[in-house]
Parts: structure tokens; C-alpha cells; sequence
């Protein structure tokens, strides 16, 4: 099937790619992710055009790596937890870290989330928002009931301004009033660079915003208090091998 995307939403065709091919390496499947595989092949679209993007699939399966650890060490400590998605895309980390106890939200433009509902079988414990992340109205459709929340952002804060960025932290800490929140983080020095980006170049969308160590969340907004800071280009080390390790100190 063809998907209606926009811009921005297009990206998430980018790391699906790159998971559903890790899933068919002759090698060693990092995340033995076969439903982005089954999604991907339901899909007509050009991913041929990602089939270069080598420092992307180490760095979009390393930012999975971390997320998925980081989700389950919250879920061990609070099963019964809310996970929102922010900006979900066609993301299948649910089906990866799943512990029979969450609710889970997934949040994106209806574009997106109207892809998700052609791609993806229903689950009771997840829900689907029809909105950006920018709307001030979606915090109202997630049912906390006093349970833990996590919010969790992956290869989304990048493409937002700096004031969208403070406008979207500001609705967080304006709407609940207790969450930790995963970000995925784009360094500052790939700002207005995405044409030099092996897959970002290929679509119609460029990063905005980047950070230097995190500090940069709490400026935007202080109510926020940052409790750690992890370099996932760090955890590339762990998937690299031969010439790779030569280009680490670049990446």
C-alpha cells in the first residue's frame, strides 16, 4: 500500500527500514524486530534510496538499544505504568518491551496514526491520538488515574524550532503534574546540516534544533530537572566492527 505522509512523518520510513533490514542480516539481528519487517513489506515506497546509510542503521539501532533498555528499567520499577510515544510514527517498540501491564499512547499527526491503524493489528492496551505533539489539547486524552507516566521521544525534537521545542516542554509541565521523559537528542552541529546526512538528505526535512550534553531541555524550560545524560553514539562502539572502529572517533 502507498502511504499519504508529510513531511516530517515520511521520516519514520527511515528507522522502519533499517529495523526490518536488521531483521534479515545474515550476521546478527540486534533487535529481532520481525514485525517491522512484516509492516515494511506491506509498504510501496522507494526504500531503496536508504540502502547507503550506514552510520544511520548503527545509530537508529543503538537509539533503540538504549530506549528499549531505559523503558524496561522504568517498567520493572513501575509495571503498571502510561508510556506515551511522542511523534510515534510507525514505531514498534511496544511490541519489543511489552510486559502485559501498560497502557501505551502513541501520538502523531492523523496522517500517521491513520497508517498505524492500516499496518498495525488492534491491542487493547494501546491507544492511538490523532494530533501533533504541539496541540495543547492531547494531554487531555491520556487517563493517568494516578499511575507513573513516561514519555519517550525518538528522531522528533530535532525537526521542531527552538520555540516549538519550549512550547512543546512548557505543555508537558503545564499538563502533568509528575512524568520522566526519554528524548532523543540531535547534536547542535547537525542544525541546518541534514543535506550531509546520509538519510535525512534523501527527504524533504532538515534538523532544527540540537544540544550539546542535555542542559539545553532545562534552560528551555527550568521546571524540568535532568537526571542523566547518555551518548548513544557510545553504544555504536558495541555494533561496530573492522573499518567501522576507524570512523568512531568522526561520528
Amino acid at each position: 500500500m502507498q502511504l499519504s505522509l508529510n513531511a516530517v512523518g515520511e521520516t519514520a520510513l527511515i528507522t522502519l527500514y533499517i529495523k526490518a533490514k536488521d531483521y534479515t542480516s545474515p550476521y546478527h539481528s540486534v533487535l529481532n524486530d520481525k514485525l517491522s519487517w512484516e509492516i515494511l513489506n506491506k509498504i510501496d515506497y522507494n526504500f531503496d534510496k536508504f540502502n547507503h546509510a550506514w552510520s544511520s542503521y548503527y545509530g537508529v539501532l543503538a537509539r533503540a538499544l538504549v530506549f528499549d533498555a531505559q523503558i524496561k528499567k522504568f517498567l520493572h520499577r513501575y509495571p503498571d505504568c502510561i508510556v506515551i510515544c511522542l511523534g510515534a510514527g510507525l514505531d514498534t517498540e511496544f511490541y519489543r518491551i511489552d510486559n502485559g501491564t501498560i497502557d501505551w499512547y502513541n501520538i502523531d499527526y492523523p496522517e500517521t496514526i491513520a497508517a498505524r491503524e492500516l499496518l498495525f493489528d488492534a491491542h487493547p492496551r494501546v491507544h492511538n491520538i490523532t494530533k501533533s505533539i504541539l496541540d495543547p489539547s492531547w494531554p487531555t486524552d491520556i487517563h493517568v488515574d494516578g499511575r507513573k507516566l513516561l514519555l519517550i521521544a525518538e528522531g522528533v525534537l530535532m525537526y521542531l524550532t527552538e520555540q516549538e521545542v519550549k512550547s512543546f516542554l512548557n505543555l508537558l509541565t503545564d499538563s502533568f503534574q509528575e512524568f520522566t521523559a526519554l528524548f532523543d537528542l540531535a547534536y547542535t552541529g547537525w542544525v541546518n546540516k541534514g543535506k550531509f546526512h546520509d538519510a535525512v538528505s534523501k527527504m524533504n526535512v532538515d534538523f532544527q534544533w540540537g544540544v550539546v550534553d542535555g542542559k539545553e531541555v532545562v534552560q528551555l524550560n527550568p521546571k524540568l530537572t535532568q537526571i542523566d545524560f547518555i551518548n548513544i553514539t557510545h553504544s555504536m562502539t558495541a555494533l561496530l566492527n573492522g573499518w567501522g572502529f576507524l570512523l568512531y572517533p568522526f561520528i
